[in-house]
């Protein structure tokens, strides 16, 4: 996120100037430095020095809201890397990421706080006592602080406290002040991270760090890192980069979209997806304003696009869905001002992409981006219209080869595993080791570059995504080398499941669709097809396009096709196959046992 230094080179020269919108709250980039620079000051009290002398880092779970942000901008002003973690992920899986990390500040809000406990209790490497947790919500039954009522005192605007007012938590309630309060009162000095009795780890809430007096001078950064979780995969996997790539991908970043300090960004995605807190620190650095929204609610979205004269905005693919179904979402299209909508573009098709255009205008941006690679592709509104389904150019400062077997750089035209090479990449795995490679792609390979030149040799990560480039330096995925699970290992089958699936998706009678290959006592081992039709009514001509796309491309095994109303996501774009597959298989199975009772009534 941005360091307190750029926001008060904003605050200095537009200081009335927006800078960060959350519901009712509205922060000027005066309000917005003064509130990080009190929780820098307050998260350095909490850090004693013989923390400092290891890396210090924290992690978040909690939805886009202006405290996040607040802190989001502290910890980087700090130097922590603090990484956001998925609320969704089972607790055994969160509890391992929390051993992997080994945090020091953990920032929650109320409604992921039971998931953050359920994860401590299951992580044995991970002493509670020695993390200082941030709640986000004062301690009591209310949430958002709002006013004078929720800072104990003085208010300023948005609820902010006024210079040297002091937050509490609201007192009507009966709530617990937080123990450095408690210090305060009594004038005892204050230990930093005390806990309150029985608790098992220090507490400091947000509003008692905003309460800090604001710092003379802050410490210089501590460790310069950024980190990002991997989804998926047998167990957590964390990616590593230097605080240095930042910058050239900044610049990037406004090159290639045109981001400056005019923007109002729209932040409709988790902040702990790396892409989006990636956009958010780009149009806060040009001295864009920030609109977070924390619902993922259609109508909420259409509202807030209309209301904020919204230009860009990164959302992410089941809240985009609902967009485009609610009526109210072509009323952005009208006013004109919405210019840039970017979504992980995996599993979108061409329902997706020609809905967008006819109720937004020509403003989605399909990205191919994991946390291993970044940013890699994109697929622009024009090319959209005229390509294929996981299909991307390379971004700016990014360089895409194709490799064989053996390693070699590979001519456009022929299939291979990718590797990439940009300042979006990662530096590696913080416990495990990636696969790079030094290479020449040469004028002849068809890099797939934006560089406009031949870039020497470069760093390459070999990724795990099967692809081919063309001519003109555009790839398309074609399948997965790696990560396959053992009933689908077979790579031919494998393949045809992924061009499967491509088709699908640029079918235009669709308005989304899954393949998912499944090995089940009731159902054997066949393909599980969902897809939601475009309209009411529809469903039989998705069905005979399905069976036939399917017995086309697989057809040695069988597939069983299923109308359902909604696919989950993630907010990354992957499909949440085990919630997929809980609410699909118990209906197929019911259908297919009275088809088989049918079938024996008409034998007998």
């Amino acid at each position: 996120m941005i360091r307190i230094e750029h926001i008060r080179r904003h605050a200095t020269a537009r200081p009335d100037a927006t800078a960060v919108v959350d519901g009712a709250v509205r922060l000027s980039w005066t309000d917005f430095a003064d509130a990080v620079g009190r929780c820098a000051a307050g998260l350095t009290e909490q850090l004693p020095e013989e923390r400092r002398a290891r890396p210090v880092r924290a992690v978040f779970l909690s939805g886009p809201r202006w405290e996040l942000a607040v802190l989001l901008a502290a910890c980087a002003t700090l130097g922590i890397p603090c990484t956001g973690l998925d609320p969704a992920q089972d607790t055994d899986r969160l509890a391992r990421t929390l051993d992997l990390l080994g945090p020091s500040i953990v920032i929650v809000s109320s409604e992921h706080a039971p998931v953050l406990d359920a994860a401590l209790g299951a992580a044995p490497g991970t002493d509670a006592r020695e993390l200082l947790r941030v709640p986000l919500d004062p301690p009591a039954e209310s949430t958002r602080p709002s006013g004078a009522d929720a800072a104990g005192g003085a208010a300023g605007p948005n609820g902010l406290p006024e210079p040297g007012a002091h937050v509490d938590a609201p007192r009507a309630t009966g709530a617990a002040s937080s123990p450095a309060h408690a210090d305060r009162a009594a004038g005892r000095p204050e230990f930093a991270g005390r806990p309150d009795p029985g608790a098992e780890e220090p507490v400091r809430p947000f509003p008692d760090l905003l309460a800090s007096d604001p710092p003379r001078r802050l410490p210089e950064p501590l460790h310069q890192e950024s980190l990002a979780v991997v989804p998926g995969g047998s167990r957590p996997r964390v990616t590593v980069r230097g605080s240095a790539a930042e910058g050239r991908a900044l610049i990037d970043l406004v090159d290639e979209f045109g981001f400056d300090a005019h923007d109002i960004h729209l932040v409709a995605a988790p902040l702990w997806q790396p892409l989006s807190l990636q956009l958010a620190r780009t149009l806060l650095t040009v001295g864009g304003a920030l609109v977070l929204d924390d619902t993922g609610d259609a109508e909420v979205l259409a509202a807030l696009i209309a209301a904020e004269h919204v230009t860009t905005t990164m959302i992410e693919p089941g809240a985009l869905g609902r967009l485009l179904v609610h009526p109210d979402s072509a009323a952005p299209a009208r006013a004109g001002r919405l210019r840039c909508v970017i979504t992980p573009g995996r599993h979108l098709g061409r329902w997706t992409v020609d809905t967008a255009w006819a109720r937004l205008g020509p403003v989605l941006h399909l990205a191919l981006t994991s946390p291993e690679t970044g940013l890699a592709g994109l697929l622009t509104p024009e090319e959209s219209q005229v390509t294929r389904a996981r299909t991307g150019r390379a971004v700016l400062g990014t360089t895409v080869v194709v490799l064989g077997d053996e390693g070699e750089v590979l001519p456009a035209g022929r299939p291979g595993r990718l590797a990439i090479a940009g300042p979006h990449v990662m530096d590696g795995y913080l416990d495990g080791e990636a696969e790079f490679r030094t290479l020449d792609p040469g004028a002849d390979s068809g890099a797939g570059s934006a560089l406009g030149e031949d870039a020497g040799e470069r760093r390459f990560l070999v990724t795990d995504d099967l692809g081919v480039l063309d001519e003109h330096g555009r790839f398309t995925l074609t399948g997965r080398a790696g990560g396959v699970r053992a009933a689908v290992r077979d790579r031919a089958v494998d393949a045809a499941l992924f061009r499967l699936e491509s088709d699908l998706l640029n079918l235009p009678c669709l308005r989304d669709t899954a393949v998912v290959r499944v090995s089940l006592p009731t159902l054997g081992d066949a393909l599980v097809v969902p897809f939601i039709a475009v309209a009411v009514g529809r469903e039989a001509t998705g069905y005979a396009a399905l069976r036939t796309a399917c017995a086309r491309r697989v057809p040695s095994i069988p597939a069983h096709v299923i109308a359902v109303d909604h696919i989950p996501y993630s907010p990354t774009g992957r499909i949440r196959t085990a919630e997929l597959l809980r609410a699909v298989v118990p209906i197929l199975t019911l259908n297919l046992q009275l088809e088989q009772t049918v079938h024996q009534e008409i034998s007998a």
